[in-house]
């Protein structure tokens, strides 16, 4: 029993001795208690919203986020998470070279709270990397187009030229990179094994980073025609010339003429099929003849009969008719005279 007296009290002197004191000393630990909690601090991180500039282009590296310290009531700021300061917004058009500003202005701040400076923080309450603006001029240029091949033509055939329609597009981009622009480069068009032309209409490739393609739609598409010939071959012939006896005894008509074919190599290669050594004919005949035993002849070139019309169409020779003309016949000889100097009699 006396020992539980004892703690009685000693647990009375503590309630009961020196109570003002305690109630000051409550009161205080209330109010700083309510203070503190009343304005606090802290910081979050928001994203950076760009809006570009149609007249420039923004060379710099911009940082992806920014940092805000904000300053309210303990309940309030307590409350708050990233996403209830929406974007910062970096408006490009008011933008000046130089250092990287963001105006406090542009970020929407949730109601009872503002932005508070402090620590590593700027006055405006803001933390973020520090970089320097540089901005290139936006500029529109006419860029002339090469269209690729792939593959090669067919043996006997031969690549003319490849069409490109249109022949230009406009770009835009900053200038320093849209001058780099020499040709803009369509997709492959496709001519292996090729005997005639072949048209696609084919896309423009991408040009490099920061240059755009104008009016394209969802892609810039031209119309691209690779003009495909055959391969032109010469080949000379000694074409024979056919004489009657009765149109040149004396033999003064030529019995052979070099003659040369000009054409597609593929015509050629047929005619060698066809086993046809001489394409071309020469024909002479007499077309005039005088009292004095003299005449003209004409030598006449034709294609031979087993030329196909199609090919005959496509080949050319060089030779015309040709006329020559035939000296009159010696005269007979005169008779043998008799040993008295007259006529020789004749049998009897």
């Amino acid at each position: 029993m006396e020992e539980r007296a004892t703690w009685l009290r000693i647990l009375g002197e503590i309630f009961y001795r020196h109570w003002g004191a305690k109630i000051a000393a409550f009161v205080l630990a209330t109010t700083l208690f309510v203070v503190t909690r009343d304005e606090v601090t802290r910081a979050f991180e928001v994203p950076l919203r760009v809006v570009a500039d149609p007249e420039r282009v923004l060379l710099t590296e911009l940082p992806r986020s920014i940092r805000l310290q904000v300053r309210g009531p303990w309940t309030r700021v307590n409350r708050l998470q990233d996403y209830d300061f929406n974007t910062a917004v970096l408006d490009l058009k008011d933008a000046d070279e130089g250092p990287l500003k963001v105006d406090p202005a542009a970020i929407v701040m949730p109601a009872g709270v503002v932005l508070a400076g402090g620590g590593s923080f700027k006055a405006g309450g803001l933390q973020y990397d520090e970089v320097d603006l540089r901005f290139d001029r936006v500029i529109e240029r006419d860029v002339g187009i090469r269209a690729p091949l792939s593959g090669t033509a067919a043996d006997d055939s031969e690549l003319v030229r490849v069409e490109v329609q249109p022949l230009r597009w406009r770009v835009r981009g900053g200038e320093s990179v849209v001058r780099q622009v020499d040709k803009l480069v369509t997709e492959s068009l496709p001519i292996d094994g090729a005997t005639d032309d072949v048209a696609m209409r084919l896309a423009i490739t991408a040009p490099r980073d920061g240059v755009v393609l104008l009016d394209a739609g969802t892609m810039a598409r031209v119309n691209v025609r690779a003009i495909i010939n055959a391969k032109q071959e010469t080949r000379p012939y000694v074409v024979p010339v056919l004489v009657p006896d009765a149109v040149d005894p004396t033999g003064a008509v030529p019995r052979t003429y070099r003659v040369t074919v000009d054409g597609p190599l593929p015509d050629f290669r047929v005619l060698e099929r066809l086993n046809v050594v001489f394409p071309v004919e020469a024909r002479a005949s007499v077309v005039e003849r005088q009292l004095d035993g003299s005449a003209t002849v004409e030598v006449v070139f034709s294609w031979a009969d087993a030329v196909p019309e199609e090919i005959r169409r496509r080949l050319s020779y060089d030779h015309a008719k040709q006329r020559v003309a035939l000296p009159p016949p010696p005269l007979p000889p005169p008779p043998p005279e008799s040993l008295d100097g007259g006529p020789a009699d004749g049998p009897t």
